[in-house]
């Protein structure tokens, strides 16, 4: 039997308060599928699914490793979610290829808010070969 690509369908995290969390989602702007109260929620995030499962034991920064890309100004977003409670463990780092931000969810699970910056990047690699060429 012949198998197609492997894709990732859904990434799932733990959650303490199920409630919190799903509202916390819905302020970061994901798009909720269904929430069964007590047992389980999900988002649709286009390409993947987000699940929310629900957990009797408490558990705090959790690394994910999961990042979740915006199309929009990160900076901007993080004052308006940070006014709203939204718990980052870091303010924005901007490097070349974009601008990246660490945040806390309510069950403790900890994941990246990205914004790209290709054109920055473009400058940067232009930058960095020239300077590699002139070294030679």
């Amino acid at each position: 039997m012949e198998h197609g690509p492997i894709k990732l369908g859904m990434v799932i995290f733990m959650q303490k308060d199920l409630a919190a969390a799903v509202e916390f989602y819905q302020k970061l702007g994901l798009k909720l599928n269904f929430h069964l109260p007590e047992r389980w929620a999900e988002f649709d995030l286009g390409c993947v699914k987000l699940g929310l499962c629900p957990m009797e034991q408490a558990q705090d920064n959790v690394r994910t490793g999961v990042v979740f890309e915006v199309m929009q100004d990160l900076v901007a977003m993080h004052a308006k979610l940070q006014s709203e409670g939204i718990t980052f463990v870091n303010e924005p780092v901007t490097a070349p290829h974009g601008v990246m931000i660490g945040v806390k969810d309510p069950g403790g699970n900890v994941f990246d808010l990205y914004q790209p910056t290709p054109e920055k990047m473009k400058e940067f690699v232009e930058k960095n070969k020239d300077e590699a060429n002139s070294a030679q």
